[in-house]
């Protein structure tokens, strides 16, 4: 699964004026999460689950902190999914910016 992409992004600023836009990429660009450091944070704390805090997932994150990645399982299960949760993150992110941002 790839990243959120550009065609994506577009489609989401179609309507908008250009100062939209900019605001648009200006507040998703600093809100967005990079999918390599979700990975590399699965990889070094995973069991403390400081990689789900964060992508947002405080819930998850609290229980692996709770039981070590319940005895490290969840840790190893995170580093096949964490990727595809920072993308689910970002894509949430991005909707919910251009909410905010379009015309009714």
């Amino acid at each position: 699964m790839a990243g959120v992409g550009a065609a994506e992004l577009t489609q989401l600023q179609q309507g908008m004026t250009d100062q939209q836009k900019i605001m648009f990429v200006s507040q998703y660009g600093s809100e967005k999460k990079d999918r390599t450091v979700a990975l590399i944070l699965s990889l070094l704390v995973g069991v403390l689950g400081v990689d789900r805090f964060y992508v947002g997932d405080i819930a998850l994150g609290v229980l692996k902190l709770l039981t070590f990645g319940v005895c490290g399982i969840l840790a190893v299960i995170d580093w096949f999914l964490i990727m595809g949760r920072a993308d689910d993150f970002n894509r949430n992110k991005a909707r919910e910016i251009a909410a905010a941002i379009k015309p009714s």
